[in-house]
Order: structure tokens, then sequence, then C-alpha cells
């Protein structure tokens, strides 16, 4: 287990989150102090991780901000990714993934490490959430069974936007097809729910092949195809576009791919997926494309450097219904989808002063477009970061991260 308490300073280009044409960067100083706490446990038939980083955030502008009549963007963050791994009998294999985020700004301070579609609202309070939890039944020593569910959740301050929750459930099975080969078949059901009253059922079919490159490499290739049954009562806003609405059909096709290689000196992932999902914020359901890719390395005893960027891009299923709100025969919203892009990129150094102290320092660049109207706008800013970490306290060797419980290894332990 690791504890460190974590406080710096932020210089941004855009932390009231504010449309940005014609207009140059107005930079406002951020306070920030939290936590940050890492652990993990190996019992005989059972593994576990987590990471939670609750921390604080103050305009040190406020002044200046309520001058301006601009809105206040302090608040409270919160970071947690849980996974666990167990064996429940010989054959039975549980396993659990959560991750959480809530936060009133743009979350860049910790590498990307999943595909995850990301859409930055005019006021930046969000919470994210997803779990899924799977069980796995050995038919014998080659083929398993499989089943899972999964629930999610995405709420905004911002009213403009759309609160949605899903929830799903999945049948499959899984082959080894060598050592280290693996081939694995499911399919799926999904129900998306809106608090405009709008919903979406979802059917999947997919296949999946992951093997194992060279000692501490990972590589899981994924597709397959979605049908989607929507209705959308609502358009954003909760304007009433259609009380009687029929449910409409749409499919298309899904994938991804997942690589992985870590070593004690370097480590980099990279991912990119093509599905369907409730989309952030619009209220119905969106074709979704995600990408992500870090790179991190020791420099030295002392020194450790980083790269990461994530990209994603959501799109309205299908043509959305005329809206005019005002009665100028206009259509409010913009003539068919929305299209909603997102690309940042961080670098970051760290500096260990002693075994307990790290000086940590970073650069991000954030850019957003958005087409067809609808709640989210445009954006092009930079962000610096200078912060200092203090370890509080630590035991055992270095914990795993959540998402790589269960996965074996050839490192050597790095014991602290």
């Amino acid at each position: 287990m690791v504890l460190e308490g974590q406080a710096g300073v932020t210089s941004d280009g855009n932390y009231g989150q504010v449309d940005q044409e014609n207009q140059g960067q107005e930079y406002q100083s951020i306070g920030r102090a939290g936590f940050d706490l890492r652990l993990s446990y190996a019992l005989e038939r059972m593994n576990l991780a987590l990471t939670y980083g609750p921390s604080y955030e103050r305009n040190l502008d406020e002044d200046e901000e309520e001058a301006s009549g601009r809105s206040r963007r302090s608040g409270t963050s919160h970071r947690l990714a849980f996974g666990l791994v167990g064996e429940l009998t010989e054959r039975l294999t549980l396993s659990i993934q959560e991750r959480l985020q809530k936060s009133p700004n743009l979350d860049l301070y910790q590498p990307v490490v999943s595909p995850d579609t990301i859409a930055v609202a005019r006021r930046g309070d969000q919470l994210t959430h997803s779990l899924d939890v799977g069980l796995s039944h050995a038919l014998s020593r080659r083929s398993a069974l499989t089943l899972g569910l999964s629930h999610g959740r995405r709420t905004f301050e911002e009213s403009d936007l759309v609160d949605s929750e899903s929830l799903g459930a999945r049948v499959g099975a899984a082959w080894e097809l060598a050592r280290e080969r693996r081939i694995d078949a499911y399919a799926g059901l999904s129900h998306y729910d809106y608090e405009t009253d709008n919903e979406a059922d979802v059917r999947l079919l997919g296949v999946g092949y992951a093997r194992e490159l060279g000692r501490d490499g990972q590589i899981r290739v994924e597709g397959g195809g979605w049908s989607v049954e929507s209705r959308e009562r609502f358009g954003p806003g909760g304007v009433l576009v259609d009380p009687d609405a029929e449910k409409e059909t749409e499919t298309g096709w899904r994938g991804g791919l997942q690589l992985s290689h870590g070593r004690e000196r370097v480590r980099w992932s990279a991912g990119l997926s093509h599905d369907v999902s409730p989309g952030a914020g619009l209220g119905r359901a969106s074709e979704v494309d995600n990408l992500f890719l870090g790179l991190s390395t020791s420099l030295g005893r002392r020194w450790t450097f980083g790269v990461d960027g994530n990209a994603s891009r959501q799109t309205d299923i299908g043509d959305r219904t005329f809206i005019d709100t005002d009665g100028d025969g206009i259509d409010d919203f913009g003539n068919g989808s929305f299209d909603t892009e997102f690309v940042a990129g961080s670098v970051r150094l760290g500096w260990n002063l002693a075994q307990t102290v790290r000086i940590d320092g970073g650069y991000s660049h954030i850019w957003q477009n958005a087409e067809g109207g609808g709640p989210f706008q445009d954006l092009s800013y930079d962000r610096f970061f200078l912060g200092v970490a203090v370890r509080l306290y630590s035991t055992g060797e270095t914990p795993k991260e959540p998402s790589r419980v269960g996965e074996k290894t050839n490192e050597e332990p790095d014991a602290e």
C-alpha cells in the first residue's frame, strides 16, 4: 500500500469552460490539494487492487470571476478504480471491475488508462460510474462458460445535458487455443434509460482474440455488431418532440484493439474502440469512437517521464427530428445529428527529491469541436501543472493497477 498527500497549482487557459471564439486564453490560477491511495492484496484464491484519489480545487481568482459575472468553478473531485479476481470454487471464478470519477472540471492529472467517451460541458461538474461483474465456469481445461452484468451512470450539473443510466447482461464462451492464446464469443442485451423519458434497447454480438506478446505484453482484438431500438420523446433541453414516438431500429458494427507492455523501466499501453453507448449528455444512443495511448519511463533513479493522450467522438444514431423551440421555422439544434469530437494530450515529468518527496510537473492541451449545435461548444486551451507529493505511508511491494488484477507477470517484485 502507498498513501501520498498531494498539493499543487494549475494555470488553466479555460477553467470556466467558456466559448473562446475570437477570444484569447485567459489563464486562471487554480489551487489543488488531496490524497492518493494505492493498494493491492493477494490471497491464495483472491487478488484485489484499489486506487482512490479525493482532491479539492479552488479558483484562486474567484474574486475576479465573481466581478465578471462568471460562475465559480471550485469543487471536490473523486477518482476511484477497483479490481477483484477470486476463485469461488475450483471451477468458478469471479471478476469485478469498478471505475468512478466525479470532477468539477476536466480531470487530466492522472494518465488515461482506458478508452472513454469525453465531452466537456459549459459546467464541468459531472459524475461517471461503470461497474462490470463477471463469472467464468470452467467446462474443461481449455473451455469456459462466461456470464456478466454491467451497470453505468453519467450525471451532469449542466441543465442542458441529459443524465443517463445503462444496465446490461451478456453470456458467452471462451476457449484456450494454445498456451497464452485465447478466443471468446458472446452475446449481450442492454437497456439505456434517460431522465427525459427517452429509452433504447441494445443487442450485441462479438468475438475476441487475446494473446501474450513476449514476457510482459498483451494484445486483444474484438469485433462484432450491434442493433438498437430507440424511442425519442424529448430532444435536447427537455423539448417535447413527439409524445407518441415509436421505436426506430438502427444497426452497426463494433470493434476494438488493446495493447499493453510493462517492464520495470518502461511501460506503454494503447487502445481504440468503435461501439454504441448511451452517449454523453445527448439523451439518446450514440455511436462512439475512443482512442488512448500512454508511455511512462524511469530516467535513472530520480526522474520519471510520461506522455499520454486520448480522443473520443460521439455521433447521434439516425437523423434527429426537426426541433423549433422559438417558432421561427429554424431548427434550433442544427440539421441532422450532433457530432462532438474531443482530443487531449499531456506531457509529465517527475523528480524524486527523496524516498518520500516527489515534484511533478505537466502540460496538457485540450481541444473540442461540436457540430450541429446542441449543448456542447468548441474549445481549445492549455493547462500547466506543478505540484508536490509526499509519501505518508507505504508497505510491501509496489501496488498493482486495478485493471491488471489477475494478470500473470514475469516482473521481479519491486519491494519498498
